[in-house]
């Protein structure tokens, strides 16, 4: 019985990794900093309308997790339910190429703000139940490697999209609608076989609630987890200040093609740095959540937004040096930004208690949420003052999170505290 239950556990190791590498690789034809914004700047010249699709992305990712949190504790089989979501949702992205290639130009941008919104309404909704699912039947220590493969493997197709995405760039002779309508259609198709790979995956046994669900009170509750996980809450302040510090990485590569003068076969290339940092970035992270801890993890990323967002400013001061000096490792740091959501999650279903890991997950979508919001001023800050107060911004909020992180504590470090605190409790009983 025990043999085969490990068999299970192994095979949904290795499903979960290609759910999530198909997904990662989806989100690579669908890139919010690269892919999305070139394309709607294309088809509407708005910076507005750009970080006002990449808000609803995040605001419904954030916004879904409320809603699913009552109904968390009655579903029986996570790994059915979470594939179901996933069916109803990711092949949507299919829309936007289907319209592009018929010839409709305004559909199009329509279909891909719902096709966007879509993504991340079924990530906001399976979030939780799929933390269920890896968190009983992954173990602990390959929790950060299994999600660091996703974004490394997955990332591969991010690296294609780039590469498509300079070759049409850098090509006159190619009609740029036909070839979003491409990448939009293989992105499509990898969000569709992500579903495939998630309904082969096995449940664990757990226990779960019947009869009526009562919203008011799970609501009601979950301002206690605050409280009794002090120390995921200030992780989850953290994430809110990461959050609102990248809301100018979208809009880089718009900078490099406006200020700079970068010709667009120079700005595939800025495309194509950023899309090799999304592998590395999640082989990096995880490899760090394992190695080193989730709290270095989330130091490091401080520094890495800092980075993000004093280097473009660079490009205005350091005349005669060519930009793409610059630019280039921007890009390339703003692509392993994407996986830094590796350790928070990691740092949440370590710490957490696990009858609190789905309300801190929940809990997590509250205090950040935000933070979605950030997207929508930052293109409101760049159509109306310009890049450099909207980098300047980024900076200081990437300063704060870079000092408020080193008041983290190692996971290590809180279950010690928290076991010799039961300890005491327990001897004065």
């Amino acid at each position: 019985m025990q043999q085969s239950k490990s068999a299970i556990y192994r095979r949904n190791y290795a499903l979960l990794i290609l759910e999530g590498s198909f997904f990662t690789g989806g989100t690579g034809f669908f890139n919010a900093a690269t892919i999305i914004p070139v394309f709607i700047d294309m088809m509407t010249g708005s910076k507005s309308l750009v970080g006002l699709t990449i808000t609803l992305g995040s605001f419904f990712s954030y916004f879904c997790r409320l809603l699913i949190g009552p109904f968390l504790p009655y579903v029986k089989n996570h790994a059915r339910f979470t594939a179901r979501i996933m069916f109803l949702t990711r092949p949507l992205t299919l829309l936007p190429a289907f319209f592009l290639f018929s010839g409709h130009d305004l559909a199009s941008v329509i279909t891909l703000v719902i096709a966007y919104c879509a993504i991340w309404i079924a990530d906001g909704l399976v979030v939780p139940p799929w933390t269920e699912v890896m968190a009983n039947t992954v173990d602990e220590e390959r929790h950060g490697r299994l999600l660091g493969t996703q974004v490394l493997v997955g990332g591969m197709a991010s690296i294609g999209a780039g590469a498509m995405v300079s070759f049409f760039l850098q090509n006159p002779d190619i009609n740029m609608r036909s070839a979003f309508g491409w990448i939009f259609l293989m992105g499509g198709t990898l969000f569709t076989v992500s579903c495939i790979m998630m309904a082969f995956t096995e449940n664990a046994p757990a226990p779960y609630k019947t009869g009526r669900i009562d919203f008011a009170g799970y609501y009601r509750k979950l301002p206690r987890y605050l409280k009794t996980e002090k120390d995921n809450t200030r992780m989850l302040v953290l994430q809110l200040i990461f959050t609102a510090a990248g809301m100018g990485t979208p809009f880089i590569i718009l900078f490099a093609c406006e200020v700079p003068g970068i010709t667009e076969a120079d700005s595939a290339l800025l495309i194509l740095a950023q899309s090799v940092g999304i592998p590395v970035g999640g082989w990096l992270w995880g490899q760090i959540c394992d190695r080193l801890g989730c709290d270095a993890g989330l130091k490091l990323a401080g520094v890495n937004y800092v980075l993000i967002a004093v280097l473009p400013l660079l490009a205005f001061v350091a005349a005669g040096v060519n930009p793409l000096l610059i630019l280039i490792p921007v890009m390339f740091l703003a692509g392993i930004s994407n996986g830094t959501w590796t350790c928070y999650y990691v740092y949440t279903v370590q710490v957490v208690r696990p009858e609190a890991r789905s309300a801190c997950m929940v809990l997590s979508s509250i205090v950040t949420l935000p933070g979605t919001f950030a997207n929508g001023l930052a293109g409101f800050i760049c159509d109306r003052f310009g890049y450099i107060p909207l980098f300047i911004t980024c900076l200081l909020i990437a300063l704060t999170g870079t000092a408020f992180s080193f008041g983290i504590k190692p996971p290590r470090t809180v279950l010690k505290k928290r076991g010799e605190k039961e300890r005491n409790l327990c001897h004065m009983q």
